[in-house]
């Protein structure tokens, strides 16, 4: 589970800026109790949030505190494929000041992996080479401190802990991260900090007809290989949303069902085929009079784009709720009404659906989901873009004296929390004269 977030000089981000998801104790215990959870009560017994959601205008930075998530995770998982002198591509530095733009990027992420154990994580970074890069974690201890497992620099050699276990010489380049490393040689203090990354952290924060299909493949994967309760438990979700399909279903076509030009290579039509074998079915009943007489098939592309959407989102917080992971969606709730938004969310704040403290982190612009019957204060945040374009970050529990009788949603609409977009009804005076005289046609 991920405890804080912080980044600095990263897209609109200018100033260090965190996403806090602890709880906060001012709250009452039994206000939505359910939605907070301790992921280990014998050691840290810190109280976190199982969902946190972002809102805020358009272009204010709500995407971005995600896309950093996304970055950090995308550098740890890829950086050790860097080739000499190639640039990092997630350094985006704010551009709106002229010191900034050339300033290193900082991420950090305090969070508990797997294993049951928290750790503290740091990188800084130009456009070509990783400044520092620090890895702490705090032991099983009454009174828990945090632990250099390793820290480098570029002036300094690395130095190591004395909890630090696995290989100390490592040969990597300037834009090469050493957590990273743990993706091709095992390095035994370090695998489960790697593992976070790669397998218990998933980002979604690209909105693109290609990633799209890579997603929707990804899940014709999992569906497949996963066990049948996995598929079972997607079912579930399809027909509590009132979707009309009433099972989702994986089709394996023969070998003689893809036809190619001769000129192709035998490797590259294994690969589509190996890729496009297996494709997604909804099964929908047919009907006589108030009869089930049979079953229609079909592709899950012919569904509509919330349905689909559903499905892929369905099947990643399912796996997420399995494997006690944390998900990262960008507007969690594009394509999908309001209340099944809200059950997708429910599924995280449940006791009985969430045992393995499974966490959603995401962004939108649903301002139905600003409810206190869903949410508490402290998983309600908010980003506001300055005069300057620098992006700052709240939460809904920093305010005071909010009522519990007005609506959160109404009072968020009337400005009161900030983080709405300021129109300007001046501009809308447009001007739609004609700026070319046209001669009159003659009618024949």
């Amino acid at each position: 589970m991920v405890i804080e977030f912080f980044v600095r000089n990263f897209r609109s981000i200018k100033e260090e800026q965190s996403l806090n998801l602890t709880a906060v104790k001012k709250f009452s215990s039994k206000e939505n109790h359910d939605n907070i959870t301790i992921p280990d009560e014998n050691h840290y017994k810190i109280p976190m949030v199982k969902s946190g959601v972002i809102f805020g205008g358009n272009a204010s930075g709500k995407s971005n505190m995600l896309k950093g998530i996304s970055a950090l995770s995308y550098l740890v998982e890829r950086s050790m494929d860097f080739r000499l002198d190639e640039e990092i591509e997630a350094y985006e530095p704010f551009k709106l000041c002229n010191k900034t733009n050339i300033a290193p990027t900082s991420f950090k992420i305090d969070f508990i992996a797997n294993n049951k154990m928290r750790y503290l994580y740091m990188v800084e970074f130009n456009k070509y080479k990783f400044l520092k890069e620090e890895l702490y974690f705090y032991p099983h201890s009454a009174r828990s401190r945090k632990t250099i497992l390793f820290k480098r620099s570029l002036k300094t050699a690395i130095q190591f802990g004395v909890h630090y276990k696995g290989r100390r010489d490592f040969e990597i380049y300037d834009n090469q991260l050493i957590l990273s490393q743990v993706g091709i040689r095992p390095i035994k203090s370090l695998i489960a900090p790697f593992r976070f990354f790669s397998k218990y952290l998933f980002c979604s924060t690209i909105h693109d007809t290609r990633y799209d299909d890579a997603i929707i493949q990804s899940f014709t994967k999992l569906i497949k290989e996963k066990e049948s309760k996995f598929q079972s438990n997607i079912n579930r979700i399809i027909r509590a949303a009132d979707t009309g399909i009433v099972e989702v279903r994986t089709k394996e076509h023969n070998d003689d069902a893809f036809k190619f030009p001769e000129d192709i290579p035998q490797k590259l039509k294994e690969e589509i085929i190996d890729q496009y074998k297996h494709r997604i079915k909804t099964v929908h009943p047919i009907y006589e009079g108030e009869k089930v007489i049979g079953e229609e098939l079909f592709d899950i592309r012919d569904e509509s784009t919330g349905t689909i959407k559903l499905l892929v989102v369905g099947g990643l917080i399912v796996e997420a709720l399995q494997d006690g992971s944390t998900i990262i969606i960008d507007e969690l709730d594009k394509s999908l009404h309001p209340l099944i938004s809200q059950m997708l969310i429910k599924l995280f704040n449940s006791k009985e659906n969430n045992p393995n403290n499974a966490q959603l982190i995401f962004a939108t612009h649903d301002i139905s989901l600003i409810n206190r019957e869903l949410f508490r204060l402290d998983q309600l945040y908010f980003v506001e873009k300055d005069y300057k374009g620098t992006s700052k970050y709240y939460r809904l529990s920093d305010f005071t004296n909010i009522s519990k009788v007005a609506p959160l949603s109404k009072w968020y609409i009337l400005g009161r929390f900030g983080a709405v977009p300021m129109i300007d009804e001046y501009e809308l005076s447009l001007d739609l004269t004609n700026t070319k005289e046209y001669e009159s046609e003659e009618v024949y």
